[in-house]
């Protein structure tokens, strides 16, 4: 900042004054002042809407901002309808125009995004259509009571209980028969996994016997024993060869059994397995039907007690109905809530990824941006920021760079425009002063120069670039520093502080 800004302020030092003299006249300061002042009168109303647009924003109400972005592009729409907006003077009209149409699309954007999520989670027809046919179900029941329709009637729960009390019996039944058969086939197939280790013990005996006496006839033919002898030996193995063939035949008969036994337990414990489900099952109808008669027996001896308040008993059983009911919509509208806290829960990660990579790419925007402004690609340098800032038109960064370039191309108005929009706190809102001051010093206006810079000035005394900007401003007031020493004590506190030199400052100031 401070190379590009130092250096043109440098350079107004010592030409400002031919500009002056050569554009501008006291009856054009005086018509410029008139045309600024018209301006900031018309496009006042359409500020405070703007101003109430980003703070609907900044609060999370998308359709309020909409509305009010919407509204503030109308109305300078009707200024530009009303006014002759060519010049330079109405720049800042163009910029907000432009302002509000990127949020409008960004807004628009979001705004479909979050319809899309609450279509998404708050689809209850399917809720709303069971809900309708429960309604019905209960008006027909009650129609059935009063016209004493002669239809079947269900089984009581006495009856159900019977059903299920005998179902409980055999499904017992079943299981501890089950049992039985799993506990004999486990002994089976322990006694076939014992008889198999067994044989395979006897096998492997005898494969060492019959290996110890091939060894052997070997062992005789390396040394050249007799035949009678190595034939004497050949005749010892073949009673553990016929041993050994005896053995594998009974070891694959077992190995058979063995998988036999083990098919079979697998099978058994799956029946096993079905049968205790079974009978659980049976259990649990069974409590719930004798709890349910237990119920039914109490609101029946209530009755029974309190002839009077039948009518109150059959509101209690709608009351009990209507409590189901109340259980199954609370319970859709907990699933309904569930998955609207998971489509929230996707929103945010989406809007969290998005957001992470829309901050990569801002950050190699600006990037680039920073590289082109230090070569010095003037083109460039203005084609990106302005492609930057139709995707990020909100983002300081881009408006302190677009802000850079109009001072630099002479539109000073446009430049002060843009830095009015930027928040006058941090880094940027420092660096943001200082585009204005220079602003302010290309249009001939040292003194709001310098009331820019003195709050900078107070808030940080040590900063180098603060002192520098204020000895050049103060180089140009001499009204205020007609000996220049106040302008030199800054330049030295700015060199001392760490900042660089300026020769062209130095020779103002005498200082050579």
């Amino acid at each position: 900042m401070k190379q590009w800004t130092g250096l043109l302020l440098a350079l107004l030092i010592g030409c400002a004054p031919v500009v002056h003299a050569g554009l501008f006249g006291e009856s054009e300061e005086e018509k410029e002042a008139r045309v600024a002042k018209h301006v900031a009168d018309v496009l006042r109303e359409p500020n405070k809407i703007i101003a109430l647009a980003q703070e609907a924003v900044e609060r999370g109400d998308v359709e309020e901002g909409i509305r009010l972005f919407r509204k503030a592009q109308t109305a300078l729409e009707a200024v530009e309808v009303n006014e002759d907006t060519r010049g330079s003077a109405f720049a800042p009209l163009r910029l907000k125009k432009f302002h509000c149409v990127s949020m409008l699309d960004a807004l628009a954007l979001k705004q479909s995004e979050v319809m899309d999520v609450r279509q998404t989670v708050t689809d209850t027809s399917d809720l709303a259509a069971r809900l309708a046919q429960e309604r019905a179900a209960l008006i027909a029941e009650a129609d059935a009571k009063e016209n004493q329709n002669q239809l079947p009637k269900p089984p009581t729960l006495v009856d159900q209980l019977a059903i299920e009390e005998g179902k409980l019996m055999q499904a017992q039944a079943a299981a501890e028969q089950h049992r039985a058969s799993l506990q004999q086939v486990k002994r089976t197939a322990e006694a076939a996994e014992k008889a198999f280790a067994e044989i395979a013990q006897m096998h492997a005996a005898a494969d060492t016997r019959l290996f110890m006496a091939e060894q052997a006839v070997q062992q005789a033919e390396r040394e050249g024993k007799s035949k009678e002898e190595i034939d004497a030996l050949k005749e010892k193995t073949l009673g553990p060869r016929r041993e050994l063939e005896a053995v594998k035949t009974r070891l694959h008969e077992l190995k058979e059994k063995q998988q036999v036994a083990k098919q079979a337990l697998a099978t058994v414990e799956e029946r096993a397995t079905a049968a205790e489900a079974a009978l659980a099952m049976a259990q649990q109808s069974v409590t719930v039907l004798r709890q349910a008669i237990a119920d039914e027996k109490a609101a029946e001896a209530k009755k029974i007690a309190d002839a009077k308040a039948a009518e109150e008993a059959e509101r209690q059983r709608l009351a009990a109905e209507t409590l189901k009911r109340k259980q199954a919509e609370a319970a859709a509208a907990a699933r309904q809530r569930e998955a609207m806290a998971k489509a929230a829960a996707a929103q945010d990660a989406a809007a969290k990824a998005k957001a992470e990579a829309d901050a990569k790419a801002l950050a190699k925007e600006l990037q680039i941006c920073e590289e082109l402004w230090r070569m010095k690609r003037v083109e460039s340098f203005e084609e990106h920021v302005a492609e930057a800032l139709g995707k990020w038109p909100d983002e300081p960064q881009l408006m302190l760079h677009l802000a850079r370039l109009r001072l630099i191309q002479g539109q000073e108005d446009d430049a002060l425009e843009l830095v009015s929009m930027i928040a006058d706190k941090g880094e940027i809102g420092k660096k943001a002063a200082f585009v204005a001051a220079g602003a302010y010093m290309v249009k001939g206006l040292p003194m709001e120069a310098m009331k820019i810079l003195e709050p900078l000035e107070k808030q940080s005394p040590k900063d180098p670039d603060v002192c520098y900007n204020m000895a050049i401003v103060l180089v140009r007031l001499p009204e205020v520093d007609p000996t220049r020493e106040i302008a030199a004590q800054y330049y030295t506190r700015s060199v001392e502080l760490g900042g660089k030199r300026s020769l062209v400052l130095e020779r103002r100031l005498n200082m050579e």
